[in-house]
């Protein structure tokens, strides 16, 4: 079976916001997508944990790791993760 190579890999910042009206925490993570050219899963992303933790808010998982077919579909699957935590996207 050939290994499969990679073809393409991004580091990238990912900002969350929780989703309280009154509340203004964010946590912070760098991301790390890579697409190989092999798999059935060929679009990663790492995630870890970059900066101070939320005050009040609940404090997702340090490191996390999430696959996809897609980029598309890997980024529904990250904000499905953030939303399962609390947090929603948030553009810088």
């Amino acid at each position: 079976m050939p290994k499969a190579k990679t073809i393409y890999t991004s580091r990238d910042y990912l900002a969350a916001r929780y989703m309280h009206p009154s509340a203004n925490e964010y946590v912070g993570y760098e991301a790390t997508i890579t697409i190989k050219d092999l798999g059935k899963n060929p679009v990663t992303a790492k995630l870890k944990f970059d900066g101070p933790p939320p005050f009040a808010a609940p404090m997702p998982p340090d490191e996390h790791t999430i696959t996809a077919a897609t980029v598309v579909e890997l980024f529904r699957k990250i904000e499905r993760w953030l939303r399962k935590h609390g947090y929603t996207f948030h553009p810088r």
